[in-house]
């Protein structure tokens, strides 16, 4: 038992940078990897989505009810990249990634053509939920930090 909550030390002298929760080797490391996995699922995304078409009668929702998500996907995985406690700033990052991905999508199944008016609200809904999605998780972090304090 005494083994598992040994704390373990850092011996490598390259990975010191890494343990030290002052270092700013850590939060240059997760904006990269916030940016490279937050471009991939909005390429993706993006293709994904654009099998959904906005022709049709009536409003399209479920083309609508894909943005929002691609856009509540992308911000948690962006939380979770940042351990829980992302910087407020990342919500435009997360906002901005989502609205290319659903962005991608909408020019996809509409392939040259006009967007629709359902098209520009799922673009705006999808960096409304990842902006919001990385606001929340930063407010929940601040509250935690208080109630440590």
């Amino acid at each position: 038992m005494a083994l598992l909550t040994k704390t373990p030390t850092v011996r490598c002298p390259l990975m010191s940078g890494w343990a030290d929760p002052e270092s700013h080797v850590v939060p240059v490391a997760r904006l990269i990897a916030s940016l490279a996995v937050g471009l991939m699922l909005a390429a993706m995304g993006g293709m994904v989505l654009g099998e959904y078409t906005f022709q049709g009668v009536g409003i399209q929702w479920l083309s609508i009810s894909g943005g929002v998500g691609l856009g509540a996907v992308i911000a948690w995985v962006l939380n979770r990249v940042w351990a829980h406690h992302p910087p407020l700033w990342m919500c435009g990052v997360a906002g901005l990634l989502s609205v290319a991905g659903e962005a991608l999508a909408v020019q996809r199944d509409m392939d040259g053509y006009a967007w629709p008016p359902e098209g520009w609200v799922a673009v705006l809904l999808a960096g409304v939920a990842g902006a919001y999605g990385i606001y929340s998780a930063n407010k929940v972090a601040a509250q935690e930090r208080a109630k440590k304090s």
